[in-house]
């Protein structure tokens, strides 16, 4: 059976490195020949939203997915990807992210979403130190993130960060740090 994955990162040679005992057969598309999933896969080198590379890279495949958030929705959506296009939509953006998990009575950290220096001073004051603040989209394993400890670390943070959409996160402690991958059906809001 092939899986088509769009990324051919370390997250995609660990998928593969997990699936091949399983009796899987994988096909990455990523813009790096060298690739770290070249190594446990077929390698289609170019960018993720080619639509070319996409048809070929779904052509056969019993399923397509994508190896991190930051590819293109509508190449997910070409593909048929799971989980599905609009799921990566939410992931893509940390407040759309956290307000869905709050929606689906998931519990997360106490959140504020912040657009302005005053909005970050706010968020502070509601959330509390320490914090994390995060660009909403684009980041990932801590860059666009700085983390609050004291009210002197604010004015750098906002220095670093500032300028596009932000989330203030409070701080979680954590002894380790899981991936999950999950579809998504919010409810329907009545109006």
């Amino acid at each position: 059976m092939i899986v088509g994955v769009i990324g051919g990162g370390q997250l995609g040679r660990m998928l593969g490195l997990a699936g091949i005992p399983l009796g899987l057969s994988f096909r990455f598309l990523d813009p790096a020949a060298d690739a770290p999933a070249r190594e446990v896969g077929r390698l289609l080198v170019g960018e993720y939203d080619d639509p070319e590379l996409l048809d070929r890279l779904a052509e056969g495949a019993r399923v397509v997915t994508y190896e991190f958030e930051n590819v293109p929705v509508e190449s997910a959506r070409r593909i048929q990807a799971i989980p599905s296009a609009k799921a990566l939509e939410v992931a893509q953006d940390r407040l759309a992210e956290k307000q869905a998990c709050t929606d689906l009575e998931i519990p997360t950290a106490a959140f504020h979403p912040v657009d302005s220096r005053a909005d970050l001073d706010r968020s502070v004051a509601g959330v509390g130190l320490p914090a994390v603040l995060k660009t909403r989209r684009g980041g990932y394993d801590g860059k666009g993130q700085a983390v609050l400890r004291a009210s002197a670390d604010v004015d750098a943070a906002w220095t670093q960060l500032g300028g596009v959409p932000l989330i203030l996160e409070a701080f979680v402690p954590f002894d380790r740090e899981l991936s999950i991958l999950g579809d998504i059906n919010l409810p329907q809001k009545s109006t």
